[in-house]
């Protein structure tokens, strides 16, 4: 269905998106914790040499709008390096997490943070891109090919029949007009008349054991993603209008990569709109009206006209058919889930103890999260503006949500999950990194 030109299409509606909301960062990307001593520049720059290397468009100058090229880099454009408190732990490491990512990215459009000083023997690698060049599964390729390792494999994908404007095409073509013209009722999560951004966006993580929330989908005959979204239903609870009129519209980015880009670099993600069930009182009921309000994401994946707004629209008009479907009142956040590496990695011999997901806040937006998978640790990521009362409580909450679907389709666990005290997660020192996880967001 895609094909490389479509990639760098879906690219420019987040370009044009980032224009005409200037105030607004649409970066995405992640942070490594390693073990062992930082790496030297020489080490840096050979690394970002390989990432260039296995995608040309990183090897380019940010453009500003309306200009076809400026140049190439060189490695050491995208690099810098940030010496932490010494001996301040997670907290200056969190602190220093926030304050690069509110320094949106210039003269390029991708960039690698060296995070150090904050814990003897450990460091961090921070590395985020600009939304229009890569998606989240495209990070976690340049990172594998960095590290020397496989990449994500190829899935089977059923073969793509013409593009020919058959009944279901037409339908489908009705179906996106509507639901970008047609009024929408999002709830907004934020306080009464306060628009976001009021300020740099809170940044927090959790993390948890990937096992447990795949126990909690097998016992409860639905996916890994719906426990994570029938989880952030019920943690959501507390910010909800008391006389909420309305939905609580969730933007889900699709991965869309088939057939011959299966293991594709660039952007090929699509928003599904899923409708979040936060009125219903038990977890064991949020679970099952998750499971069927994701079932528009499993016809999406299959739908060979899925696209067919962005395919009929002239692309200078994607951006604003974006904006349009991120608009605060159709949307009442995006909720991404990025699958990574099975088994932990290894930076020139140093063990990655967890790899922290970094997501954006669209505009107007006042929370957005991503749940990354590493190894076998899913770690929550949450971006709220800073107007968004007591949202230090959401990890946790979304962590007892789990506590309670458990509860309803497992066996008790002995040992309760991880507190958001602590935003690393060591992984065994005698694990090897091999494979990978699916490239394929699940519903």
């Amino acid at each position: 269905m895609h094909d490389h030109d479509d990639a760098t299409a879906a690219g420019e509606r987040w370009f044009d998106y980032a224009a005409a909301h200037p105030h607004t960062n649409v970066e995405i990307g992640g942070v490594a914790v390693a073990a062992g001593p930082a790496p030297s520049s020489v080490e840096l720059h050979a690394l970002i040499d390989l990432m260039r290397l296995a995608h040309p468009p990183l090897r380019d100058r940010a453009r500003p709008r309306g200009v076809n090229a400026v140049g190439p880099t060189v490695p050491a454009d995208h690099l810098e390096e940030v010496a932490l408190t010494a001996q301040g732990g997670d907290l200056a490491l969190h602190s220093a997490i926030e304050r690069v990512c509110a320094q949106p990215l210039t003269d390029v459009t991708w960039g690698m943070t060296l995070l150090h000083g904050h814990r003897d023997d450990e460091f961090a690698l921070l590395l985020r891109a600009h939304h229009g060049l890569l998606d989240g599964m495209s990070l976690i390729g340049i990172t594998l090919a960095a590290m020397r390792e496989p990449g994500p494999p190829r899935r089977p994908t059923p073969p793509v029949p013409p593009r020919s404007w058959t009944s279901a095409r037409v339908r489908a073509l009705v179906r996106a007009v509507a639901g970008i013209a047609l009024p929408a009722n999002a709830i907004s999560l934020g306080p009464d008349r306060v628009q976001a951004p009021t300020g740099p966006p809170r940044r927090l993580w959790v993390h948890t054991p990937l096992p447990r929330m795949k126990a909690i989908a097998r016992e409860g005959g639905v996916s890994l993603n719906d426990v994570y979204l029938a989880a952030l239903a019920g943690a959501l609870r507390p910010w909800l209008p008391e006389k909420a009129t309305g939905a609580v519209r969730v933007t889900v980015p699709l991965n869309t990569r088939r057939g011959d880009t299966s293991a594709a670099l660039g952007n090929f993600h699509r928003g599904v709109p899923v409708i979040l069930p936060c009125h219903l009182p038990t977890a064991a009921e949020r679970l099952a009206a998750t499971r069927l309000a994701t079932r528009n994401i499993r016809i999406s994946h299959r739908d060979p006209d899925a696209d067919v707004l962005f395919d009929v629209l002239p692309t200078r008009w994607h951006g604003r058919a974006l904006a349009r479907i991120l608009h605060p009142r159709r949307t009442t956040m995006v909720a991404t889930h990025v699958p990574g590496p099975a088994r932990p990695l290894r930076l020139n011999g140093r063990r990655t103890r967890a790899m922290l997901p970094l997501m954006f806040l669209p505009a107007g937006h006042h929370l957005s999260v991503c749940l990354g998978e590493y190894a076998d640790t899913a770690h929550l990521a949450v971006v709220a503006d800073p107007s968004l009362p007591d949202i230090d409580e959401l990890p946790a909450r979304w962590l007892a949500e789990l506590d309670a679907l458990e509860g309803a389709f497992t066996q008790p666990r002995p040992v309760t999950a991880s507190m958001p005290s602590t935003i690393t997660d060591p992984a065994p020192d005698d694990a090897e990194p091999v494979a990978t996880s699916s490239a394929e967001q699940e519903a």
